[in-house]
């Protein structure tokens, strides 16, 4: 009876600990850079900060950082991508090198161009049909889908903070005038642009909060399946 109780009762935990998530909003931090040719990024994950949630930084080529906390208790790890790529890159080229020395030779580049023009038009036609499924569905179920991102879920820019440059500084000045006085109509103060009027250059920061409501999400959802089940259902009948 006894390991009985404790089994309900850790049971018993963990429906709670579910309803409190789901009732707690789940909140997103991301936060990259790329500076000097450097990037970097950071990501934070959690419904209850510093008690359940992660961390996901990338800080160089070689290592991608993880900090998980379950109940405040940190765990570190740490992951080398470094050599993955370059094997993966080295495995590309003995690819591209085989299929290079296999690769028969053409007995007619006319009839080589008319299978592209032929690939080319079958994959065409595919994406219009597929942009045609796509807009059927967005007019059917748009409703649901409108409440999910207006309702549930919510984006809002942290900071922004860039330095441009183009090649020619004409263009630069041009460019600069046309961003200072769209910021005149309206001001930002979390966005900051500044110029590099003698050489080419792309500098940007950038700070992205969401949060999202998982119980109004899950609900959404539920609805928009049955919908669509419903809907099916009586195309078939």
């Amino acid at each position: 009876m006894i390991i009985l109780y404790i089994f309900l009762g850790i049971i018993g935990f963990l429906l709670f600990l579910l309803a409190i998530m789901l009732i707690i909003p789940f909140k997103i931090y991301m936060k990259g850079t790329y500076w000097d040719k450097t990037p970097a990024g950071q990501m934070d994950t959690y419904w209850i900060k510093y008690f359940i949630g992660a961390r996901l930084r990338i800080t160089d080529k070689e290592y991608i950082r993880i900090l998980i906390w379950f109940f405040g208790i940190p765990v570190p790890l740490k992951f080398k991508i470094s050599d993955k790529v370059g094997n993966k890159v080295k495995k590309s080229d003995e690819n591209k090198k085989g299929k290079f020395e296999n690769e028969p030779v053409r007995v007619s580049e006319k009839e080589d161009t008319q299978k592209d023009n032929t690939d080319l038009k079958g994959k065409i036609s595919n994406l219009l049909k597929a942009k045609d499924r796509v807009l059927a569905f967005w007019d059917r179920y748009k409703e649901y889908i409108k409440k999910l991102y207006v309702s549930y879920i919510t984006f809002s820019i942290d900071f922004i903070d860039t330095e441009l440059g183009l090649k020619d500084p004409s263009q630069t000045g041009m460019i600069a005038g046309i961003v200072y006085s769209t910021l005149a109509l309206r001001p930002l103060d979390n966005i900051k642009v500044s110029w590099d009027y003698a050489k080419p250059k792309f500098n940007i920061k950038t700070g992205i909060k969401m949060s999202m409501n998982l119980c109004g999400i899950l609900c959404t959802l539920l609805k928009l399946f049955l919908r669509f089940k419903k809907d099916k259902k009586n195309e078939v009948q």
